[in-house]
């Protein structure tokens, strides 16, 4: 079950649930009493109050937090209330009545207001309410945290060993008082959501100092939600998920492993403060792969952008950006590396990225086709732009006016002949012709590459070798046209790996060629970060790869602890081994 509610504090957790409990509606009966002795009861639960109130203000996590704390100490100091307080006492009623019928009085004319810091005093106020009387009762619920014990294993019998720890450090709850959210200091709650709560309130402002991550206004059923289930908060977006799917974990887990690098390399400062070679001396770049020109600050630690993919950004705009704002994208990828390289990619579109994506606009050869009926084997790539050359034409364009003063290189994608090649370098001529005519400079020199990821192309490789300027390896298409193995059917799917025999020797086969006619090799596909196939990969001929940005360091760092001989030495036993349990083995 999904829920959307306000993101506070960002980060994602993923756990198992603690419910919480909680009304700050505490009345009390109206029997006429002692007025002496109510008085008396009333002024000890002031100072009983205010005593744990300045306990938890000096817990308080920064001046803001510390602030709001006082503020309730104020409105429980008030004269005019505690006039009102022993106005009720005198008129008959217990010192609990008392205080709830004086901070009703003033509630709702807060409430009222539609002013959203009155609103936010109106909520202080049933606060205090609430601390005043549960110091009157001894119970001082208001100042614990709440929600249920966290269970162990055996109350949550599906947490494997991976998910240990992880149990109850999700807090759910209607609400939580200030003092109950300081009082998290120190427990093992990792995260909290509310349905109460904006994004200004006290409760938010408390969660994001204490650096829990957060979402409130989630519209929860508390009453029916099970203790201990599992769930996955993202404070980024404000989704909570209540008993993920397998792949909304993985994906969830992923993107957490990618935070921790992300923060990791914030404190790396430069590029040159990592290896940049194997141990033995020998230069290996690992570029990045983006999809978006939304780029993170730490794509500086990269060797360049190995692999744009321009679907991406296409589908963001819900359908084909003009030559304009193609030119303008493709610049300030450009830029953001600075003396380095930006492979760009030609639309890659067809086959698994789905028509949807890209509004009503798609290229003419998929015009009113919702699917096809093996799409992998269909229309995708370089066979769309050959039989819509204007679209191509535009994006090659824009690629020229974005190449002048900076580093581009242009990519084609799904090559399965020569003459597809030899098309688009025909292309890519008369559009130059266009621009000398326009008078718009362009790099004359750029260079063009193609995708190695089907076997015509590896068979092809070197009469391929000969048309372009460098060769990109797709691990992941290469391994499923190789395997005859579609990588989204499960049914098939453990047979499009990288430790299958055909597919490493194809690899090797692809470096071959391109050494003998000196042209450069980037694995850019899943494999490129693992770091286990890194030595296969370094010992075949590879001397660049693209991954991720987050996972540049790793890659990097693994490399530095391999030594070339070592590597090359490698290939020749892990070519001799059919089995790709067996090949798995050995590279790990």
């Amino acid at each position: 079950m999904r829920y959307q509610g306000i993101p506070v504090q960002k980060g994602v957790v993923i756990g198992y649930v603690s419910k919480g409990q909680v009304s700050f509606e505490k009345h009390a009966d109206s029997e006429r009493v002692d007025a002496d002795d109510e008085r008396m009861r009333f002024f000890d639960a002031l100072l009983e109050y205010e005593s744990q109130m300045k306990a938890v203000a000096h817990n308080a996590p920064g001046k803001e937090a510390s602030d709001i704390v006082r503020a309730q100490i104020m409105i429980a100091r008030d004269q005019v209330f505690s006039d009102e307080v022993l106005e009720g006492i005198d008129s008959g009623l217990k010192a609990e009545a008392a205080v709830d019928i004086a901070c009703q009085k003033y509630e709702l004319k807060l409430k009222e207001s539609g002013n959203e810091i009155f609103e936010e005093r109106s909520r202080d106020l049933l606060e205090v309410k609430s601390g005043i009387i549960s110091a009157m009762e001894g119970t001082a619920e208001a100042m614990a945290p709440c929600g249920d014990p966290a269970p162990d294993e055996s109350a949550n019998p599906e947490a494997g060993p991976d998910k240990k720890g992880l149990t109850g450090d999700i807090l759910i709850s209607d609400t939580l008082s200030v003092a109950q959210i300081i009082g998290l200091k120190g427990s093992p709650i990792r995260a909290v959501v509310l349905n109460t709560g904006t994004g200004s309130s006290h409760a938010a402002v408390i969660l994001r100092s204490m650096g829990i991550v957060s979402v409130l206004g989630a519209g929860i059923d508390i009453e029916k939600l099970v203790p201990s289930v599992e769930c996955i908060v993202d404070g980024e977006t404000g989704e909570v998920i209540i008993s993920p799917a397998d792949v909304e974990r993985e994906w969830y887990a992923r993107k957490i492993k990618e935070r921790e690098i992300e923060k990791s390399l914030e404190m790396i400062h430069d590029a040159k403060e990592l290896p940049h070679a194997t141990s033995d001396g020998e230069r290996i770049n690992v570029f990045c792969n983006l999809g978006t020109d939304d780029l993170p600050d730490y794509i500086r630690l990269s060797d360049g952008a190995g692999l744009v993919r321009t679907e991406i950004l296409f589908a963001q705009r819900n359908g084909f950006p003009s030559e304009d704002i193609q030119a303008a994208i493709y610049a300030k990828i450009a830029d953001s590396f600075p003396h380095k390289n930006a492979v760009i990619r030609l639309l890659d579109i067809g086959g698994d990225k789905t028509y949807g994506m890209y509004g009503d606009e798609l290229p003419k050869s998929l015009r009113g086709k919702d699917s096809e009926e093996n799409p992998a084997l269909g229309i995708r790539g370089i066979r769309v732009l050959l039989d819509d050359t204007e679209l191509l034409k535009c994006q090659l364009t824009a690629l020229l006016r974005a190449s002048y003063g900076r580093n581009i290189s242009i990519l084609i994608p799904m090559v399965t002949s020569v003459s597809e090649i030899r098309k688009v370098k025909q292309l890519t001529s008369e559009c130059m012709e266009q621009l000398d005519k326009r008078r718009v400079s362009y790099d004359k020199d750029i260079k063009i590459g193609c995708m190695i990821e089907t076997p015509a192309a590896v068979l092809n490789a070197e009469m391929i070798a000969k048309e372009v300027s460098f060769f990109s390896i797709g691990t992941n298409d290469l391994s499923q046209y190789i395997m005859c193995a579609d990588r989204g059917n499960s049914a098939v799917s453990k047979l499009c790996n990288i430790y299958q025999n055909p597919v490493l020797r194809s690899v090797k086969i692809i470096c071959d060629s391109a050494a003998k006619f000196g042209i450069p090799v980037t694995v850019c596909g899943e494999a490129a970060a693992q770091t286990d196939v890194l030595p296969f990969f370094i010992g075949a001929g590879i001397r660049s790869f693209s991954v991720a940005p987050a996972s540049v360091y790793e890659v990097k760092t693994a490399i530095s602890r391999l030594a070339l001989s070592s590597c090359k030495k490698l290939v020749e036993i892990v070519l001799e081994e059919s089995d790709d349990g067996k090949i798995r083995e050995i590279l790990n």
